[in-house]
């Protein structure tokens, strides 16, 4: 059963619609104790441990040399110089996988992003991960070195907590990288998928600032739909999280360098945009949106091409110079982009809404993520458990800020209506494919 829409689940791509309503490091040294926040929990559950575990979280000799020589090849000619918002960017890594600080290195190196960027978690390189482990080693020790790198403190007195801060700096970007977990678990089905804590946990990870929230079901995003790239909101209540990640390390590193190469060259080739043809009813707003998309890149000058039938696109049919693809709605990858000889464009943006498109992002022939990333893709985004259509990322809002020049994080936060949910955007969050706003 399809399972979409505004209430209703994304599933296969050919059957009726349901009645159910739903669209389906720096290697560091023990940071010394710091009492977290305290959380009330209601009936749903907030964000917030009592646990003092404060995580491996501290810049140590290692990041130390790792600083001292990316700055003495910031300092070689011909050196490409850091990337202007690099001083904001946080990365996470997790000392469980020597590949995960492989890739977090290689992408300081790549973008300018200081040591003491790096933060280096004890979690399990699993993609799932549960509640409890999911608080354990990724939030609290995550939102400990948030609040050291900037300068924050808490005392906690017997009438409430006194917050106060040392230094002026913000982070802006979070970058989980390859082998820090991807979801949390807890889904059962999409009957109960709104009093589920399932979620993506850099969906959860966006409200790191605020420390804590309902988990029960999702969260109006504040930043949806923003027009301004930067304010108090970004960094005081929320970041923009994008993760390097794939079915291998190499393909976690290929993203920030493609994008590097596009934002240098241009992202050039042609835009796909596969709709179902769909004029009326509860699935018309996804087609709308997939529509006007195709609008925003066919102005931007892509040359476009758009199918109106209810099927996706044969194998067999003409794919070249793909720069961007959008589309829905099939379980499993298929169509042109599974073809042997196919490879998207360097930089290239593709995105096929389905309800667990992201369940398995590290599996190149599962779902949707994994198969686009390995056949080139620089930036999608999935689904890791139903999201329902109004949880997706809205593709024409998504089409139009990359047009007029955000970054992928900017864009892909402003198009995503629904935090502390099921999306995972995956793509280096400094990759800006249009340079000039249009």
């Amino acid at each position: 059963m399809r399972r979409l829409a505004t209430s209703r689940s994304l599933e296969t791509r050919r059957a009726k619609p349901c009645h159910g309503r739903s669209l389906r490091l720096c290697s560091g040294q023990a940071c010394p104790a710091v009492r977290p926040l305290p959380c009330g929990r209601g009936s749903g559950g907030c964000r917030g441990s009592r646990s003092r575990r404060a995580g491996r979280c501290v810049v140590s000799v290692a990041a130390g040399l790792l600083g001292l020589a990316a700055a003495l090849l910031a300092a070689a000619p011909g050196a490409r110089a850091a990337h202007p918002e690099a001083a904001g960017t946080i990365v996470v890594a997790t000392d469980t996988l020597p590949e995960s600080l492989q890739v977090a290195r290689h992408y300081m190196e790549v973008r300018g992003i200081p040591a003491q960027n790096l933060c280096v978690l004890h979690a399990p390189p699993t993609e799932t991960v549960d509640r409890k482990t999911f608080q354990r080693t990724i939030w609290d020790p995550l939102y400990v070195f948030l609040q050291r790198w900037e300068g924050q403190a808490s005392v906690q007195l017997p009438d409430g907590i006194v917050r106060f801060r040392v230094q002026s700096r913000r982070a802006k970007y979070l970058v989980p990288v390859y082998g820090v977990p991807v979801k949390v678990s807890g889904y059962e089905d999409v009957q109960t998928m709104h009093m589920s804590r399932a979620a993506a946990v850099d969906s959860e990870l966006v409200l790191l600032p605020g420390y804590k929230h309902k988990l029960v079901g999702p969260l109006a995003n504040p930043f949806y739909g923003a027009t301004a790239s930067a304010g108090p909101l970004i960094g005081e209540q929320m970041l923009l999280v994008s993760r390097l990640d794939g079915p291998t390390p190499q393909i976690a590193r290929r993203l920030v360098d493609d994008a590097v190469w596009a934002e240098e060259h241009g992202l050039k080739g042609r835009a796909y945009v596969d709709t179902r043809g769909i004029t009326e009813g509860t699935y018309a707003g996804g087609d709308e949106t997939l529509r006007r998309a195709a609008a925003i890149f066919r102005q931007a000058g892509f040359d476009t091409e758009v199918d109106e039938r209810p099927e996706i696109w044969p194998l067999a049919h003409p794919m070249p110079q793909a720069a961007v693809y959008l589309g829905w709605y099939a379980e499993e990858a298929a169509g042109p982009m599974t073809a042997n000889d196919f490879r998207f464009q360097r930089g290239a943006v593709a995105y096929h809404l389905q309800s667990f498109s992201g369940a398995s992002i590290r599996d190149p022939k599962a779902h949707w993520v994994g198969p686009l990333l390995a056949k080139g893709a620089c930036a999608t985004a999935g689904a890791v458990y139903e999201p329902f259509l109004n949880g997706t990322p809205r593709v024409d809002l998504l089409a139009q800020r990359l047009v007029q020049g955000f970054s992928w994080g900017e864009a892909a936060t402003m198009a995503q209506p629904q935090v502390s949910w099921q999306i995972c955007f995956i793509g280096d969050p400094l990759y800006r494919p249009f340079r000039e706003r249009r």
